[in-house]
């Protein structure tokens, strides 16, 4: 039996935990600057601290994105391929550590940029949107045995957590004069930020058909499938 390495056990929930170490660490930070912090920039940490609260939705309760996400790629190994543990791990783990980073810069920076604003606005609404669309091909998928929603692992998060933070942000663009600059590093934040360095370039570094890292249950699906 071929031996487990630490790298493989990290991928299994360890990361998991210290990601959630970092939400607790964002937290306590926002709480204890309530009152200094505005309410962007209390965002911007926000989001930092919800991405391990919506891997754990996710990956674990009730866990399954996976195996919508490698549906959508037209994958016939819905467990490791294109997405595995490994790469999902490094994909979710830069982009809290991207943000807890954006924090600091605006720290240190004394003010939220407003394309860093645009671009998170983005982020929250392709996150809506890609459960979304998700959502409606697992209805699809599984509609004759027995669901009923357009529910899928991360749902919730994705529509109360970044989708709030995406219309609190909007209202607070009211009355800000944007410039192409804005708009343009907004778009680097989305595009390069979030699509290349934190999904695409994990994924297609690490994607393989016999990986070692494979999910090792459908999770929420699994109730539809029997």
């Amino acid at each position: 039996m071929k031996q487990e390495t630490a790298l493989n056990r990290w991928c299994r929930r360890a990361w998991i935990d210290f990601s959630l170490c970092i939400t607790a660490v964002m937290t306590a930070i926002i709480l204890y600057n309530w009152q200094d912090w505005t309410a962007e920039l209390k965002i911007i940490a926000a989001v930092s601290a919800l991405i391990p609260i919506h891997v754990v939705e996710e990956w674990v309760f009730p866990g399954g994105f996976h195996y919508q996400y490698n549906a959508f790629m037209g994958s016939n190994q819905l467990d490791r391929y294109p997405m595995c543990r490994l790469s999902d791990m490094f994909t979710n783990l830069i982009a809290t550590l991207m943000y807890a980073g954006f924090t600091l810069f605006c720290v240190i920076n004394g003010n939220v940029p407003t394309g860093l604003i645009i671009g998170t606005i983005g982020f929250c609404v392709l996150e809506v949107i890609i459960h979304t669309i998700f959502g409606i091909q697992m209805y699809q998928r599984f509609h004759g045995n027995g669901k009923h929603t357009i529910y899928g692992p991360g749902s919730i998060t994705a529509y109360l957590g970044f989708g709030v933070f995406g219309v609190i942000l909007c209202y607070h663009m009211i009355g800000r004069s944007i410039t192409a600059t804005d708009w343009i590093v907004g778009a680097l934040v989305v595009l390069v930020g979030i699509g290349i360095i934190c999904v695409l370039g994990p994924e297609t570094i690490i994607k393989k058909r016999d990986n070692d890292y494979a999910f090792h249950s459908a999770g929420y699906f699994e109730r539809f499938m029997k």
